[in-house]
């Protein structure tokens, strides 16, 4: 970070960030942390956005006080989530920590719980691309439908409706491709 303010011109320049940094690095850093569940993937993006930041120099100096750090935060948040739709556009699919939970699993769940890995796996490859993203928003990454529905754009009740329609398919391809147990 003590490079990166060498770049600023102003000495007051350095100083507001210097100081917005030592003042929200730590909530910065949870919040990142919060999203990207991976400490480093945190501190990259803590140091990404306020590398961003300084380049706005002066919509940050404009700011009341008082509103820089939420102006910092709401950066941090949209920069975490664009790295976590990224890594997720990139990663594949580990069918091993496709689990659903148990505890309030509704009836497809409950039936989806009772598939083999392999089944659930050939039937998430032939999802559309807008469930499959819903399930690993909600059960890879463990995001709340609140924070799906902002990464995705879409509101809540359309997550909650993805959500439904992507388990009832899985559970039809997979009745479809011969799976006959009876649902718990």
């Amino acid at each position: 970070m003590i490079l990166l303010l060498l770049v600023l011109d102003s000495e007051a320049d350095r100083a507001l960030v210097s100081d917005l940094f030592a003042s929200n690095y730590h909530r910065m850093k949870r919040a990142a942390l919060a999203i990207l569940r991976e400490p480093d993937a945190a501190e990259d993006a803590v140091q990404d956005t306020f590398v961003r930041c300084m380049k706005k120099i002066d919509t940050l100096r404009a700011l009341p006080t008082y509103a820089r750090s939420t102006y910092l935060l709401t950066a941090l948040k949209h920069n975490a989530l664009n790295r976590a739709r990224k890594e997720r556009a990139h990663m594949n699919v580990p069918t091993e920590e496709f689990e659903l939970p148990d505890e309030t699993a509704s009836v497809e769940e409950r039936a989806i719980n009772s598939l083999t890995v392999a089944e659930v796996k050939e039937a998430f490859t032939k999802l559309p691309d807008s469930l499959k993203d819903v399930l690993r928003y909600k059960y890879l990454l463990e995001l709340r439908d609140g924070e799906i529905a902002k990464a995705l754009g879409i509101s809540k009740s359309t997550v909650r409706v993805y959500l439904t329609r992507a388990r009832r398919t899985v559970l039809n391809l997979c009745r479809e491709d011969g799976y006959e147990k009876e649902s718990v």
